[in-house]
């Protein structure tokens, strides 16, 4: 229990110190650019859904951006970095539109993040880094499973959702974006250097706490999610529940691993709940 009450080190500088210039740079840049890719949907004989795929995939390589500011005190290099995950995010999305096994691409995007990060020290610090014990990997397992069927038997039996593979394409595809964005990207950004820097200057509640509040934020703006009250109100409970489980795993553990394993199960889960 002192772990979990105790600062991750004993540094107390303002944990915002630097990175608010570059963090700035690469909101700015993020939003023109997904600004730019969303204005293609109106292009006449454009690809349906290729725009809002880029797009988003655009806001993804936006977080991954941050999260590299923050993690590393706003040093100077994040550019090249940020723009070989946003290539990389940006190629998988419209693969994955393209073609059902385009989504495989998905997979290359983690390999990528720890290729280009795993031999930094302020990049392992956040946790790019294996897990002090495979328990935790088994106990990330459990908690997203364990989230996920709970999500599943509470809306199929509450609200008469249906759960169900509608196309083993579409299913695959958002289990990709799942693993090479959506999951990747929360645990890089949110659960590894927000947290990580907060937990600096904090104990472990508070920071666990405002991170989880982002990161619900996050998904009640994300357009994807659909608008039925009971379903936002369900965001709200699985994400709070989920983002603590995934600091507490990343405490324990030393690794956002954990805490990815977690997300991606859970969001396996979620992909079968056809609304």
């Amino acid at each position: 229990m002192w772990l979990l009450s105790a600062p991750i080190e004993p540094s107390r500088r303002a944990w915002a110190d630097g990175i608010a210039p570059p963090c700035l740079l690469a909101l700015t840049a993020g939003a023109a650019l997904t600004a730019a890719a969303l204005s293609m949907e109106s292009v006449q004989g454009a690809p349906a859904g290729l725009a809002r795929a880029a797009a988003s995939a655009l806001v993804h390589a936006t977080f991954f951006a941050l999260g590299w500011i923050v993690a590393t005190g706003g040093a100077r290099g994040w550019v090249r970095p940020a723009l070989i995950v946003s290539a990389a995010l940006v190629a998988a999305c419209l693969l994955s539109r393209l073609s059902a096994w385009g989504a495989l691409a998905y997979l290359m995007v983690p390999l990528i993040v720890l290729r280009i990060g795993g031999d930094r020290v302020d990049i392992r610090r956040i946790g790019l880094t294996a897990p002090r014990s495979i328990g935790a990997v088994v106990a990330g397992l459990g908690a997203g499973a364990f989230l996920g069927v709970h999500l599943l038997l509470s809306v199929s039996l509450t609200f008469g959702y249906g759960v169900r593979v509608v196309s083993a394409g579409e299913y695959l595809a958002a289990v990709g974006y799942d693993v090479g964005a959506n999951a990747l990207t929360a645990e890089w950004l949110f659960r590894g250097a927000l947290f990580s820097r907060c937990w600096r200057s904090w104990r472990f509640w508070p920071a666990a706490v405002f991170v989880t509040a982002l990161v619900v934020v996050r998904y009640l703006l994300d357009p994807a999610l659909p608008p039925a009250t009971e379903i936002r109100a369900g965001a709200v409970f699985y994400m709070a529940l989920l983002g603590l489980g995934c600091c507490g795993l990343r405490a324990w553990s030393g690794s956002l691993l954990p805490g990815y394993a977690a997300t991606v199960t859970f969001f396996a889960a979620y992909r079968l709940l056809a609304t």
